[in-house]
């Protein structure tokens, strides 16, 4: 394991290994000792509570702090022109998605925060909930990671462009067709007035060619 890898799989303690899965009790509510967590976890809330300690005095009993597994939403920007809705600026996850799948690879699920990674990465997907576990810090302060987990809606497949956000390009006569069949029918529509006067005009032709003499 190199450099990386320790510093961010290694903890105060040792490192909980995936077989220990079997044994986590089904109340998924209950806190997780900070000792159990990674260390890329644990300094993050060590820095939390420190600033909480220096600005306040002292050390709350509950504290939220943004999951940095999932987007979180940030200042709000100015209202949609179209709609009128609400519009904000959204951060991106503190840890990335390649090393959340490394954490799964060494931690329990449960243990972690709460991702759209948890449930497809970890075997144990049946005890996950939305919500994550709240962390038990080593002075009685319980730490509670917010952020709201975004469930994506599979679209309804329903033929060949089910899920698809751009249609086939297809060939030019087919992309044209329908606008080649609205120009026949305009033709068709006025076909016989074009007749009459072609006809006509055929018809004065030969009247005026004629010659003025008998003979």
């Amino acid at each position: 394991m190199n450099a990386l890898s320790k510093r961010l799989f290694s903890t105060s303690s040792i490192v909980r290994s995936t077989f220990t899965e079997s044994a986590l009790p089904l109340d998924v509510s209950s806190p997780i000792q900070a000792k159990h967590l990674p260390r890329v976890l644990h300094r993050r809330i060590a820095k939390r509570l420190f600033q909480i300690a220096v600005t306040e005095g002292q050390s709350p009993s509950d504290v939220p702090l943004p999951n940095p597994f999932l987007v979180q939403k940030g200042n709000r920007r100015s209202d949609s022109e179209v709609t009128g809705e609400a519009r904000y600026h959204w951060k991106r996850p503190i840890i990335s998605n390649r090393r959340q799948k490394q954490l799964l690879q060494f931690y329990p699920a449960v243990d972690l925060p709460i991702s759209d990674k948890s449930s497809a990465s970890s075997s144990s997907s049946s005890f996950l909930s939305s919500s994550s576990r709240p962390v038990k810090w080593d002075e009685g302060t319980t730490v509670n990671w917010t952020g709201e987990l975004k469930v994506k809606e599979e679209p309804t497949k329903n033929g060949v462009y089910a899920g698809r956000k751009r249609m086939f390009k297809g060939h030019k006569d087919e992309r044209n067709r329908e606008q080649k069949i609205a120009d026949r029918q305009v033709r068709l529509d006025g076909m016989e007035k074009r007749i009459k006067e072609w006809r006509q005009g055929r018809s004065d032709e030969k009247i005026r060619n004629r010659p003025s003499l008998p003979f």
